[in-house]
């Protein structure tokens, strides 16, 4: 159920809730259409699902927890990032591997550039080394990156690692609140900014990639400029958040975390603060929320039509919401 908080009105949005996987989930990813959705998750499953009615299609598998997943502007290419140190393209109507490269660690995230000839693949820290962003040439039968940005030794882990307008640079986050902007062709960190030195899980871009809006741990979401790096709007709640989304359709933002079970003792679904919290983008005031989940929400997704959501949980299951009529006219 929607709960409002501007006019005390319940909207009985029924949910679909998808259980295609048997560990928390990690990634949730519609297509530029809207009509597909991948779901990843830590026991090396990534899922296909139509997003209308949530029946499953069918499963690609890893051998090591899938960190992140992303898909191609055509929908033909599906890219994932797993631990067990391979970043690998899929054909995603075959299910099908089309290429992989091996890593010296742990994947944390990939994103496909606009085109699909590069692929941006974020490795965790290991051992002295730090985060780098490998980029490599889909097309080549090279298995060298033909660009290596490392990131600054003794910097804390770099969860996001995603290409920005028109190719031309890559927008990461840190466990440490930091955000840097890096330019592609130079390798070098053109803007940077911290803050909060709370960790910052997850960053999502608005549709047209102007904006991005940044998930913290430090119990708030921020709006920022994709070009500055500027925060434009804050968004403070109290909870730590997992993942925030910018509506495609509305003044509207969604985010989503809670207590991780190893803070509480007990976690009730109402203790615990799971519910998907929607914000007005403008005016920074909470407009409503959603119930569902049992655990804390680690990633959430805008349909790119705005008319629906999904949010996947610790407690292994995907909830897609499409809204009622009536949502389409709160203030």
């Amino acid at each position: 159920t929607w709960e409002g908080s501007s006019r005390q009105h319940r909207l009985s949005m029924r949910p679909i809730l998808l259980k295609g996987h048997d560990g928390p989930l990690t990634c949730v990813k519609y297509n530029k259409d809207g009509d597909l959705l991948f779901t990843s998750c830590r026991r090396g499953r990534i899922c296909l699902w139509y997003s209308d009615d949530g029946e499953r299609i069918g499963t690609y598998k890893h051998t090591g927890a899938v960190m992140y997943v992303d898909v191609n502007f055509h929908c033909n290419k599906l890219a994932s990032a797993s631990m067990d140190e391979i970043a690998r393209i899929w054909d995603v109507e075959t299910g099908k591997p089309v290429r992989e490269w091996k890593c010296d660690s742990g994947v944390r995230c990939v994103s496909l550039a606009l085109g699909d000839k590069r692929i941006a693949v974020l490795t965790d820290p290991f051992q002295a080394n730090p985060s780098v962003v490998n980029i490599f040439d889909t097309e080549s039968s090279s298995s060298e990156p033909i660009q290596k940005i490392k990131m600054d030794y003794g910097m804390p882990r770099t969860n996001r690692a995603l290409w920005g307008p028109c190719n031309k640079r890559i927008i990461t986050c840190t466990d440490g609140g930091g955000l840097l902007s890096y330019d592609v062709e130079k390798g070098e960190c053109i803007d940077e900014r911290a803050d909060t030195e709370m960790g910052i899980p997850d960053i999502t871009f608005s549709l047209d990639q102007m904006t991005f809006i940044a998930a913290s741990q430090d119990m708030s979401s921020t709006l920022y400029d994709t070009t500055t790096l500027e925060p434009i709007k804050t968004y403070k709640t109290d909870r730590p958040i997992n993942s925030a989304a910018i509506s495609p359709l509305m003044d509207h933002i969604v985010m989503a975390g809670g207590q991780s079970a190893d803070k509480v003792t007990t976690t009730a679904g109402r203790s615990g603060k799971f519910q998907a919290l929607f914000y007005h983008k403008i005016f920074e005031t909470e407009i409503g929320n959603v119930k569902g989940h049992f655990g804390p929400v680690n990633s959430l997704m805008f349909n790119p039509d705005g008319r629906s959501f999904t949010s996947g949980g610790e407690d292994g299951y995907v909830r897609i919401h499409h809204f009622d009529p009536e949502y389409f006219s709160l203030e």
